[in-house]
């Protein structure tokens, strides 16, 4: 089965930041492929875990790389796509029609707190994407 484990959440909401550590901790535990800068703050990798395609396409905005990495991801055959969407709009429908390939999708909100002066705030994006890791894990198994 693939999978599309879409971070949706408002504007500002840290899931660039999320998916951002997603790639770095995936580095730690499977063989990066590419890793392709698309955006000042923005990535595009492709890894293999025990012999399945993972693809993290940080861009979830509007207008952005989002589609195109999407549709990318798919041409490459990925196994599990680990992306962004806003809660609504078009960046919502285009992982609707990208999920018509053959994907389940699994949607997941990170950690986000109103008040940036609480001391956990700097750990929410670490936190989450080792979820995620561990969600991809236990995926390909």
């Amino acid at each position: 089965m693939k999978y599309i484990i879409c971070d949706f959440a408002r504007s500002n909401w840290g899931k660039t930041k999320t998916l951002l550590e997603v790639i770095e901790q995936l580095k730690t535990k499977a063989y990066l492929i590419d890793e392709i800068p698309i955006a000042p703050d923005d990535k595009f990798a492709v890894f293999e875990m025990n012999g399945e395609k993972i693809v993290v396409n940080t861009q979830g905005d509007p207008n952005s790389y989002q589609e195109e990495g999407l549709k990318r991801a798919v041409n490459e055959n990925a196994d599990i796509i680990v992306c962004a969407s806003r809660i609504k709009g078009t960046t919502e429908k285009c992982i609707y029609t990208i999920a018509e390939n053959g994907y389940e999708i699994i949607w997941f909100s990170n950690f986000f707190a109103d008040n940036d002066s609480l001391p956990c705030v700097g750990i929410f994006p670490e936190i989450t994407a080792e979820a995620i890791v561990k969600l991809i894990q236990k995926l390909i198994q």
